[in-house]
């Protein structure tokens, strides 16, 4: 039987079994949509920041523009120019304006391309199946809110001692949601023998899932590898947040004991009480 707060609704399909899946694909604008939504749910005064960094620096450069006319009356002595010593220290005013503000606007915004990259990545990665050990199949995002995912990947053999490490904190690990994805996406040129995974069996079902379409688990990572210039030589390993943001990732096998004590129970007295503790993006 399922816990209470594990999610009911699955993906459903004729192939279900073999990962397929009779849903049809999302489109692109929802899913732009909805990065744009976490976006402004995590920076909320960003859209305000902007707006007023690029109206101060358009005035600014108004005004930059307007004191430029005044220094040609003022060097040519007009009638009625403004004291030259005036003219000078406005436009001193004006270009400290369009500089700060214009390196305020921009680094506001590289922090949003980065924000939003990072977001469809992650949506990116909500959209990789896998399959539970009672054979449903879901994406990630499906266990939002409900599980902890942790991503162990690597060779056959890297991924099978990441998830023997993890025995001796299953019963922790699961009280706090986690679920852990075995993933053997990369060869091992020096193996003697392959390594192949035992099935999953019914207690499993809070413990392990199975990744299907390896190839684009696999396409993921390296290309997260490709961005954080990263090696898989002792494997990688990447844990979610409840909300599915990246909460922890890295280079060997996942450390379980930090898990075990930076991570609050989903259930019992203590449910609910870490859902927005689960660590820094």
């Amino acid at each position: 039987m399922l816990p209470d707060w594990w999610p009911k609704k699955v993906l459903t399909g004729p192939d279900n079994l073999t990962g397929g899946i009779n849903e049809p694909p999302l489109k692109k604008r929802s899913a732009e949509a909805d990065v744009n939504l976490r976006s402004e749910a995590e920076a909320p005064f960003r859209s305000l920041r902007l707006v007023f960094y690029g109206f101060n620096t358009v005035s600014a450069t108004v005004a930059f523009v307007i004191t430029m006319t005044q220094l040609a009356g003022a060097l040519g002595h007009a009638p009625n120019a403004l004291p030259l010593n005036d003219v000078v220290q406005g436009i001193g005013i004006d270009v400290a304006a369009i500089v700060i503000f214009s390196l305020l606007l921009r680094g506001d915004l590289k922090a949003r391309d980065k924000q939003i990259a990072r977001m469809t990545r992650e949506e990116r990665l909500g959209q990789l199946q896998l399959e539970l050990a009672n054979k449903k199949v879901m994406r990630l995002t499906q266990l939002r809110s409900f599980s902890r995912v942790v991503i162990a990947a690597g060779t056959p053999a890297q991924v099978a001692e990441a998830v023997a490490s993890a025995e001796p904190y299953k019963e922790e690990l699961i009280k706090r949601g986690v679920l852990v994805v075995p993933l053997p996406c990369f060869d091992d040129p020096n193996a003697q023998a392959s390594i192949s995974q035992s099935p999953l069996e019914k207690e499993d079902l809070r413990w392990k899932a199975t990744p299907l379409r390896q190839n684009e688990w696999r396409d993921w990572f390296v290309e997260q590898m490709a961005l954080a210039n990263a090696k898989p030589d002792r494997g990688l390993y990447m844990g979610l947040r409840l909300d599915g943001r990246v909460r922890a990732s890295g280079v060997g096998p996942p450390p379980w004991a930090r898990f075990v004590a930076e991570l609050a129970p989903v259930e019992g007295m203590w449910k609910g009480l870490g859902d927005g503790f689960d660590g820094a993006v």
